[in-house]
């Protein structure tokens, strides 16, 4: 907690701004300017990086071009230190003002405060928000409670997401930024909270989405999942399992649990591949290896292909996006692995219809063997009103058994829903019956009953 509240308080920000640099002679600027970019900077100096040395002592005229500024604020700077990143072929310089004004280092101290992105990211985490927007033109905006709403403080500015987020990346990572004009990763400001960020453009903006992560993961009980059923598909040797739902639905949450569940219990090597790693895992009883997307292997698909030969028994893979990732997911399923995903699809027949239809239709007879070949389970989750005010899981698990193999391998996915309705002894139970539990225990209200029931 200690570095946040520094990080917070101190006077100089990590920040990534324009900043044209020239060479002096005489005190006059020469030569064609430098376009470089800030490491940090605060009112009595700024850091940056260079290709070249700058002399300790060296004079620089720089035009810095702080994020809502039309005109850019000039200053002189004097080289005081220099540190080589032999790495990166480059060298950081750092340098310290001189000659600017009470007024100009007031304008750098409130640029700065307008850029403290741990300062928005603590009021997030203080108010239980779950989302956090930056969005060119419009003040910081928080998701709470399924709610927007606007935080106090100042209309981001163009520049001001770049500034902000632009220190948390890796050369690679920016240019992957630049090159696609979108970018996930995840990161900690600190000890006590995680947060995942999608990068993108609007408009030629760039903005950004960061939704809270909890920095433990959750127990089935705390989760409100079934624990013998759970607990039990967490023990199968092999198969696919697949957590469905919408976008916001908790689903990474879940398979975390899973993973983690199998990790404390069991002694079994457990790799997953996730796009990006949002809860960090300890191996325990067993080995949890994380690989990130885009960091450590290029695409699902790929490294499902390479995790077979990593002697793994248990496989998360974050999401199956599309018919290669499938293909391979099945086959590790197939091949003694217990392969444990997630695929977005509104209940759990529709979750095995969205693997079918992502092959063409000349191909559905033999993915539809392979789905019901490889296939133990689905569980379908979306997040409901509470009574509380807060969100509550709901859930409906479908456990493949063999009538339901045998209705997925002929495509009659209509006739899957009977079976799941009368499957209460394997485990199996819909989402009415969920929300029918959630309401005699008076968690859910009936009108969030009746709403989401009539989906059934």
């Amino acid at each position: 907690m200690t570095e946040f509240i520094e990080k917070r308080n101190s006077g100089r920000r990590k920040v990534r701004i324009p900043v044209m640099c020239w060479e002096t002679e005489d005190e006059k600027a020469t030569g064609r300017g430098l376009e470089i970019h800030s490491q940090n900077l605060s009112a009595s100096g700024i850091a940056f990086t260079a290709s070249h040395i700058y002399p300790l002592g060296t004079i620089l005229l720089v035009e810095i071009h702080l994020p809502g500024r039309k005109l850019p604020l000039k200053a002189k700077i004097k080289v005081v230190r220099i540190e080589s990143n032999i790495r990166r072929d480059e060298y950081l310089i750092g340098a310290s003002f001189f000659e600017i004004s009470d007024e100009e280092k007031s304008l750098i101290i409130s640029s700065l405060e307008k850029m403290n992105l741990y300062t928005l990211l603590e009021q997030v985490t203080k108010a239980n928000a779950s989302d956090l927007h930056l969005t060119v033109g419009r003040p910081p905006m928080v998701r709470l409670d399924g709610r927007i709403l606007p935080m106090a403080a100042d209309m981001i500015q163009d520049g001001h997401v770049a500034a902000m987020i632009y220190p948390l990346l890796t050369l690679p990572q920016i240019d992957f930024l630049e090159k696609h004009r979108e970018l996930d990763f995840a990161f900690s400001p600190d000890i006590r909270s995680r947060f995942r960020v999608n990068l993108h453009f609007q408009k030629g903006f760039l903005e950004a989405a960061l939704r809270s992560i909890p920095t433990q993961t959750k127990s089935f009980t705390d989760l409100g999942l079934p624990f013998e059923s759970m607990e039990r598909l967490c023990r199968e040797k092999s198969g696919l399992f697949l957590i469905a739902g919408t976008t916001g639905a908790g689903k990474t949450t879940t398979m975390a649990a899973m993973v983690d569940y199998i990790n404390k219990t069991q002694e079994r090597v457990v790799i997953t591949v996730e796009d990006p790693i949002e809860y960090t895992l300890k191996s325990e009883r067993g080995i949890v290896k994380q690989r990130e997307l885009g960091s450590d292997t290029s695409s699902y698909a790929e490294a499902l292909k390479r995790t077979l030969r990593q002697d793994p028994d248990v496989i998360g893979v974050g999401e199956i996006l599309d018919g290669s990732c499938l293909i391979a997911a099945m086959r590790a399923a197939e091949t003694g692995h217990l392969v444990i995903s997630t695929v977005h699809a509104p209940d759990t027949i529709q979750g095995i219809e969205r693997l079918v239809n992502m092959f063409p239709p000349e191909q559905a007879a033999s993915i539809c063997q392979q789905v019901a070949s490889s296939l133990v389970g689905i569980l379908y989750q979306v997040l409901i009103p509470g009574e509380d005010g807060n969100r509550i899981l709901a859930t409906e698990l479908l456990v493949a058994n063999n009538a339901i193999r045998n209705l997925v391998r002929e495509g009659r996915y209509n006739q899957v829903r009977t079976i799941l309705q009368t499957g209460r002894a394997l485990g199996m139970y819909t989402l009415k019956t969920c929300l029918t539990e959630l309401y005699d225990k008076k968690l859910i209200s009936l009108q969030v009953f009746q709403e989401y029931a009539k989906h059934e």
